[in-house]
């Protein structure tokens, strides 16, 4: 070892290093230029076509059981049994009237939120916003017509007291606006006649400060009409209290030959008119101060309405409302689907073999009530994954090509059923979905196999890009969008996705902004 030793020296190995650094650092410099940097696209506009693509096989055309998805009354029991029916023919119809309102909501409010967005796209009119000026004029008169609805309210409130106190009360009392007021008789029950004399003084103090506050009112240019409108109540519910002191010491009051039982009736009768009024007048009141309140709330509403046609459109409320466009789609379509489950339509042409629906009696979802033999031979089986199913529904247009024919014409078919139940196929959750061939074909024979793509929406003039220039983050969405400054991070709404390799843009970018995609180049 001893002449290995003499080439294996300090210089060497310190030269070794220094080569195996810069090697490295060389190698993760090609490495990292290996990563695609993408290319812009514009957004493509046009017709997008989502489609479901699979593998299955052909098997002789059975019987097909129909039943409901909902729970519901029987209105139209269908073709007797025997009886040839056309694909499309309904057989068994669902009583459905509050279906149909419902999907009449959901259009309508479609609708209202479409005429939203076109709106804020165009602009208020001159003549919109004079509309909007007039309502703004209208509401604040209506304020001031409710805020002199309270004031008048207060004042009357005020007179129905005073008249309570100093004309119904005082009748029976001494000196009752001094320090020092006395009844004209006596009460069997002293603490009622001592609670009666000592309010008097604290009516006095409440209707001589009650008067202040509304002669300071009269003279002010501006009204608190909530300060007023509160104190008027607390004023009301401490005179009625006193009434009702008072109406219980009469009841307690002694005759006398100054003043017999007929004359304190009499009072009885008087504090009862009074007590009536002052609960009046406190109905009265809270009746204004609502009035006052919806006034309000209808002119703030008027003067945002106004401000915001006065406004210029911004990107976000575009945004924004062509979002509450699709919520609004998306409702139709709950409500179409909602009602698409009160009928059985048959899928295929065929006779009639079994109908057990009867007009009236509640079907039971899941239970098979009619059954369809195809008028075709053959049918085709195929298997889709949960990802897929949610697309799919009966009646979807689909092409099949036979591996056997490879170089032929693809054969057209729709789909007839979907077993909502899954089946497991090589330990993973699988659908199976039969498709009726569209006409007899004598390539076809039970045991084929081939592929099928099932059209499953098809959206004419929309915008898409490709789909690997979409990043998501859990159940956001964002494309990149080229800048004078650089790339930025737009949100996006995304719709159906293409087999070749195309997601729609509902909503978030313009068609002539530039997408940084990282796929295949461009």
């Amino acid at each position: 070892m001893p002449h290995i030793r003499r080439f294996v020296t300090p210089p060497i190995i310190i030269t070794a290093v220094t080569v195996i650094a810069v090697c490295s650092v060389a190698l993760a410099s090609a490495l990292s230029n290996q990563h695609p940097s993408g290319s812009y696209v514009t957004p493509r506009m046009g017709s997008l076509v989502e489609e479901v693509d699979t593998t299955g096989s052909v098997k002789a055309a059975q019987t097909i059981d129909l039943g409901f998805q909902v729970s519901g009354r029987v209105s139209y029991a269908g073709p007797a049994v025997g009886t040839h029916v056309s694909a499309g023919t309904t057989l068994i119809t669902l009583t459905s009237a509050d279906l149909r309102a419902s999907l009449e909501q959901a259009q309508a409010a479609l609708q209202m939120q479409q005429a939203n967005l076109s709106a804020i796209q165009a602009g208020a009119r001159p003549e919109d916003i004079a509309v909007s000026q007039t309502a703004v004029t209208g509401a604040q008169a209506s304020v001031s017509q409710a805020q002199q609805g309270v004031i008048a309210a207060a004042q009357d409130a005020y007179a129905k007291a005073d008249d309570a106190i100093h004309n119904k009360v005082d009748q029976f009392m001494t000196n009752p606006r001094t320090v020092t007021p006395t009844l004209n008789f006596t009460m069997s029950d002293s603490q009622t006649q001592t609670s009666i004399v000592s309010g008097r003084t604290q009516m006095e103090t409440l209707l001589s400060n009650w008067q202040n506050t509304l002669t300071a009112l009269t003279n002010s240019s501006t009204v608190d009409t909530a300060t007023l409108a509160s104190t008027t109540r607390t004023n009301l519910q401490a005179v009625n209290a006193y009434l009702n002191t008072v109406a219980t010491g009469l009841t307690e009051a002694i005759p006398n030959t100054s003043y017999p039982l007929a004359t304190i009736q009499g009072y009885e009768a008087n504090i009862a008119a009074a007590r009536t009024n002052i609960s009046t007048d406190i109905t009265t009141m809270n009746t204004a101060q609502t009035a006052l309140t919806t006034a309000q709330s209808a002119l703030a509403s008027a003067q945002s309405s106004l401000s915001l046609k006065q406004a210029p459109a911004t990107s976000q409320a575009v945004q924004a409302q062509q979002a509450q466009v699709a919520a609004a789609q998306a409702n139709v379509d709950a409500a179409q689907a909602q009602l698409a489950k009160t009928v059985i339509a048959a899928p295929i042409a065929g006779t009639i073999t079994i109908n057990n629906a009867q007009p009236g009696e509640i079907a039971v979802p899941g239970s098979p009530v009619i059954s369809i033999i195809s008028d075709t031979q053959f049918q085709f089986e195929a298997y889709v994954s949960q990802a897929d199913l949610a697309k799919l529904k009966t009646g979807d247009p689909a092409q099949v090509e036979l591996d056997a024919y490879e170089s032929g014409e693809p054969l057209a078919a729709h789909v007839v059923t979907i077993d909502p139940a899954a089946t497991i196929q090589n330990g993973t959750a699988a659908y199976k979905v039969t498709l009726q061939f569209d006409q007899n074909d004598p390539r076809i024979q039970a045991g084929l196999t081939g592929s099928v793509k099932i059209t499953t929406q098809t959206k004419d003039n929309a915008m898409s890009v490709p789909t690997s220039a979409i990043i998501t983050r859990g159940t956001d969405h964002f494309v990149l969008v080229k800048g004078v400054s650089g790339d930025s991070e737009v949100p996006v709404t995304t719709g159906i996705s293409s087999a070749d390799g195309y997601t729609e843009i509902v909503s978030g970018i313009q068609p002539t902004d530039q997408v940084r995609s990282f796929g295949t180049e461009q």
